[in-house]
């Protein structure tokens, strides 16, 4: 669980999330921001 916690913590750096605490609240509330973060839409 922790591997994959720091992985979406590295995918929301590259994107240049400042907060990262604020950017995990506004991804986890919808699915599709999700994909937008990881490149795949």
């Amino acid at each position: 669980m922790a591997t994959l916690r720091n992985l979406a913590i590295g995918a929301l750096r590259l994107t240049g999330a400042g907060n990262i605490t604020q950017a995990i609240r506004h991804v986890s509330r919808h699915a599709t921001r999700t994909l937008t973060v990881l490149d795949l839409t």
